[in-house]
């Protein structure tokens, strides 16, 4: 409504000006029609009229360019290297696939983008589905896009030898595509080497690709799958190495071409990265801005008075922020799709207690996550799916089914008078009277802040501070993120971690969501091998005739979760929430908040 009373306003002001600004007018007084009864008088002589002035050339409209602020520095603009935060700021402005989400009639639709139509299946089984690309669809140099691009594409991103870290995702997701895994995994110990001719990625003509599954899907789960953006050869190949393990794709704006919304002309990192509107993209009549603007700005304060002084077009507010602009009107106020949560490094060497399933426990139970959310504003998580993840087409969310199936501890979870039992027997059975552990987390977020600085005090108040002691390792994001990840290879790289999950397949699919939890997850954050009970219950929801059987997997998910709670995989700590000052000359393209699209940023427009 304000949005809409923004508007509204502008408009009333444009006309005003209209009629008011600028040169006057000449008044000319219509002539009098002669009377021929009426005597006339000899004609005044007439005076010497002044010449009019030329008209004021118009002013050019000023360049409508969206101002914003990220954290941190980004890594890549490419997502098959990282899907942090700071490098899906550059990477959703640049890149668009076969199909994503745009704002229809003020909300979010998943559409063919580079696609001509939705996927049809040619069998009828849902199992082989072929896609035509938009003869409309080019890259941001106007050069065309093809069924060519896609098909390099593919095997690029499952090349076992590059191994991108998100690169088996392009065939198992959604859907599953025939020996994709296979063919990226051939090269680890014991597999068998499978050839590019027989993955399930095939070109039927110049336009036109097919894609062969494992199991049968519908025509969306197809589209969320085919969500992959093209790489674009040339430049790729420049990019590789000579032994075809590495490459710089990404690393800098003159090393990535994009079909997306904008082109990335300036990358200073650390510092700006600045877009300029992409005239090829497929959907350029929707893009209102001229460019975007990104400022990296760590602190927050510094955010905030940017803000305040009209330098940037949002702000986040922490709880300082919150307190203090609660109720101004520019405020919105989301439930993101992160939850965060502890990561317990089981396989340690160096700390054999942390696959001790009792001090798990102690961990779970003495966690206060009621207060955690009050102190950051969030809301407290004792479950692992976020409650925007909708396990039913009705719209039921994952977690109404919880709460109807009652696994869910009381009070949250938070039993210090359980955690300290657990915590006893735990050592006891380890032997030890003492206990240091150190708690990963990041520096530049208030969240991790809250979440750390809390649990320090309250666990070692119930373990007793002669007994435990908890020490907080705050790193940079980026840093902690590669921590976290490295732990596969190295054991001993964190003992406990905070974790941000945001899997947006997990909206529509909660067993999606929990994925992330199981051993054979290639981005996992911990080594969650020791659960093989897990993998079962993901994988028998998974088999073709469960696949499309929402009810199935929800119970599936519902499963997980329980055994995940029972025996404290990791700790769930909070839902995160999201709050936000968004300027007045900004006019949101959605009517309501997305998780998918949030706000869709791309395609905002500047009241002038």
């Amino acid at each position: 409504m304000r949005r809409a009373f923004a508007l509204i306003l502008a408009l009333v002001m444009t006309m005003a000006l209209v009629a008011c600004g600028g040169d006057k007018p000449t008044s000319s007084t219509p002539a009098t029609p002669s009377n021929p009864t009426q005597s006339s008088k000899p004609a005044e002589p007439s005076q010497p009229t002044e010449p009019s002035k030329p008209a004021e050339p118009e002013k050019p409209a000023e360049p409508k360019i969206l101002v914003r602020t990220v954290a941190a520095a980004a890594t890549s603009a490419w997502g098959m290297v990282s899907a942090a935060e700071s490098d899906t700021e550059i990477q959703g402005r640049i890149h668009c696939a076969l199909y994503g989400r745009i704002p229809v009639d003020g909300k979010s639709a998943l559409v063919p983008v580079l696609a001509a139509g939705e996927p049809v299946d040619v069998n009828g089984d849902g199992k082989t589905w072929r896609v035509t690309i938009s003869d409309k669809a080019k890259w941001s140099n106007g050069e065309p896009i093809t069924a060519d691009t896609y098909m390099y594409t593919f095997k690029m991103c499952l090349d076992p030898k590059l191994l991108l870290g998100k690169g088996e995702g392009v065939g198992k997701g959604a859907v599953e595509i025939v020996n994709a895994s296979a063919y990226y995994q051939q090269n680890g110990e014991g597999k068998t080497p499978v050839a590019w001719e027989d993955v399930g990625f095939k070109k039927v003509d110049d336009m036109t690709i097919e894609v062969t599954l494992t199991g049968p899907a519908n025509a969306t789960m197809v589209m969320r799958q085919l969500s992959t953006s093209p790489i674009y050869q040339p430049l790729f190949e420049q990019c590789l190495s000579a032994d075809g393990t590495t490459t710089t794709y990404g690393s800098a704006a003159d090393k990535i071409i994009g079909a997306g919304p904008f082109v990335l002309t300036n990358w200073v990192n650390g510092s700006v990265r600045e877009f300029e509107k992409n005239p090829n993209y497929i959907f350029a009549d929707m893009i209102k801005l001229d460019g975007v603007k990104q400022l990296i700005v760590e602190d927050k304060n510094t955010q905030l008075q940017m803000f305040i002084k009209g330098e940037i077009d949002n702000v986040s507010l922490d709880a300082a922020g919150r307190e203090q602009y609660g109720d101004d009107p520019r405020v919105v106020t989301v439930t993101s799709n992160y939850t965060r949560v502890i990561d317990i490094n089981t396989g340690n060497t160096e700390k054999p207690i942390l696959k001790n399933e009792n001090f798990r426990k102690a961990l779970y139970y003495a966690t206060d996550r009621a207060t955690i959310a009050k102190l950051s504003g969030d809301s407290p998580a004792t479950g692992y799916c976020n409650p925007l993840g909708v396990a039913y087409t009705d719209g039921t969310t994952l977690r109404q089914l919880a709460a109807q199936a009652g696994y869910e501890p009381a009070n949250n979870g938070y039993d210090p008078v359980k955690a300290k039992e657990y915590f006893d027997k735990a050592m006891q059975e380890e032997g030890l009277t003492t206990l240091e552990i150190s708690l990963l987390c990041s520096s530049g977020t208030s969240d991790h802040t809250f979440i750390s600085e809390y649990v320090q005090e309250d666990w070692q108040k119930i373990f007793g501070a002669d007994k435990f002691k908890l020490n907080i390792d705050a790193q940079p994001s980026k840093n902690r993120l590669a921590t976290l990840k490295s732990s596969t290879e190295n054991p001993n790289a964190y003992e406990l971690g905070i974790s941000d999950w945001s899997t947006s397949a997990g909206l529509e699919d909660p067993l999606r969501y929990l994925q992330v939890y199981l051993g054979t997850y290639s981005s996992r954050n911990a080594p969650f091998d020791i659960y093989p009970e897990l993998i079962e219950i993901y994988n028998a929801a998974n088999t073709p005739e469960n696949k499309l059987n929402e009810k199935v997997r929800a119970q599936a998910a519902m499963d997980m979760e329980k055994y995940m709670i029972e025996h404290a995989v990791s700790i769930p700590t909070i839902y995160n929430s999201t709050y936000q000052m968004v300027a007045d000359r900004i006019i949101l393209a959605l009517d309501e908040y997305d998780t998918n699209l949030g706000w869709g940023w791309n395609f905002v427009d500047i009241a002038q």
